[in-house]
């Protein structure tokens, strides 16, 4: 084979290699949860999300809906189940503050006629399960040195029409009655309670309003970290013998067990990594 033949041959063979050739497609922000450094086309990035664990327990005991416990005075009472909101989660960097970059519009009763407003979409309902919820997307990759966590609802988002979100959202109707009208807005929390161990005993639902709790947050200090590239993660600890510390159970008066429950709520939730 002459050497204009040799040459002629390799340029045909890399023009066959480079049609052949399709450029795999991938994330390439290194910001993103999905980067692919092998990839040679950007495409479909997937940004880290605030991921908040609820940890559930009575002391040192997992809670479980439905079961007995031990007031700090013997006297056995029993928890069917508990169920707070949560919102406006806020990351502080050196005084700045950070939070999640969801937002929708959500139609409410301000105003002499319904009208929407944007909100930060990052409400959440807290049950016994699930454990793990998505806050939201969070891009923010930092040390922060704080954690604000709103144990309940604005006084905007207590005016959402319920029954205008979509059926999945947090604020959407729930079969506990959880919205108790457009005077009293959205339970804070709720505690189903009975407060013997006796079956016949009917249970008692303690409902915390707004009028009750006000505007009360879950705060934390120390070091938080989220590294690029992967989701962060909160840990938030409820602890019902905490909450429940103190309460008289002996004797029927709800009004005084709400005020001892309040007075605790400082106590009962913590925020950790």
């Amino acid at each position: 084979m002459n050497s204009f033949a040799l040459v002629l041959y390799s340029l045909l063979f890399a023009l066959s290699l480079t049609a052949c050739f399709e450029p795999k497609e991938g994330c390439l922000d290194i910001a993103a949860t999905n980067f692919d450094a092998a990839a040679d086309k950007d495409c479909c990035c997937a940004y880290p999300k605030l991921v908040l664990t609820v940890n559930q327990v009575f002391d040192t005991l997992l809670f479980r809906n439905d079961s007995l416990y031990e007031a700090s005075n013997g006297h056995l009472f029993r928890i069917k189940s508990v169920a707070f909101y949560l919102s406006d989660f806020q990351l502080f960097q050196n005084g700045v503050v950070h939070s999640v970059s969801d937002t929708l519009r959500l139609h409410t009763f301000l105003g002499p006629d319904t009208s929407t407003l944007r909100f930060t979409n990052d409400f959440q309902l807290v049950r016994r399960t699930p454990v793990n919820y998505v806050v939201g997307t969070f891009r923010q990759d930092a040390n922060f040195e704080q954690v604000s966590i709103r144990l309940g609802l604005s006084k905007e988002a207590q005016k959402v029409i319920p029954s205008k979100t979509t059926v999945d959202h947090p604020l959407s109707p729930q079969p506990d009655s959880l919205w108790r009208g457009q005077t009293n807005g959205f339970v804070f929390l709720q505690a189903v309670v009975v407060r013997d161990s006796m079956g016949a005993t009917q249970p008692d639902t303690l409902r915390f309003l707004q009028s009750d709790l006000g505007q009360r947050f879950i705060e934390a200090s120390g070091l938080y970290v989220h590294p690029t590239g992967y989701d962060f993660h909160l840990v938030l600890k409820a602890d019902y013998k905490q909450l429940f510390e103190g309460v008289n159970w002996s004797i029927h008066d709800i009004l005084a067990w709400k005020v001892a429950i309040v007075s605790n709520m400082t106590n009962a939730f913590s925020v950790s990594q």
